[in-house]
């Protein structure tokens, strides 16, 4: 019964992962990723993966952390970054159960600083190649739910990126024209 608990709650984790990406403003992103995180950590009780169970749960207190600063429109202070990270390496101390157990810590290190960058295209970036390597280690847990739910990261994200570069491709077509326009008439 655990099982289907476990991929119940990786299924909502998954559409609302998928779903952050889509979100332009980064405060947005950490606000839905937030979410997603809390059925993670869920997931991961359910299976019995303390590695990536209270890493998911450090990433809820991290992404609050986070939206916080962003909402007040503030830079991410480096202490709290520091104070996050440190506690992500505690937590692989005591949950270390061998080397598999140390993809969700590289991930949540990887995340935090991605975090931390203002631009949100970079962080996709980081969002996509981590939902790779997720996949590893959701089926070493029977995480069955979670792999479909990383392929769907990664087209999520690749597609965000995509539409973000085309939009931005045609503001400076805009740009451009307006420019020319000015010209001509000067």
């Amino acid at each position: 019964m655990n099982l289907l608990y476990a991929q119940l709650a990786g299924a909502a984790a998954m559409l609302l992962i998928a779903l952050s990406v889509q979100c332009r403003k980064k405060k947005h992103i950490l606000l839905v990723q937030l979410f997603a995180n809390i059925f993670y950590a869920v997931q991961y009780m359910f299976l019995s993966a303390p590695a990536a169970l209270f890493p998911s749960l450090i990433a809820v207190v991290r992404n609050l952390i986070f939206y916080l600063y962003e909402k007040k429109r503030k830079k991410i202070p480096i202490y709290a970054t520091t104070f996050i990270l440190i506690l992500i390496l505690i937590v692989a101390y005591y949950s270390y159960e061998g080397i598999i157990s140390l993809i969700p810590i590289f991930i949540a290190i990887a995340y935090t600083i991605g975090q931390t960058f203002k631009n949100p295209r970079k962080f996709k970036y980081i969002f996509g190649f981590c939902s790779i390597i997720w996949i590893i280690y959701n089926f070493s847990v029977k995480a069955y739910v979670g792999v479909l739910g990383n392929i769907m990261e990664i087209i999520s994200a690749t597609t965000a990126i995509t539409r973000e570069k085309r939009l931005e491709k045609k503001k400076l077509e805009r740009r451009n024209k307006k420019k020319k326009i000015t010209r001509k008439k000067a």
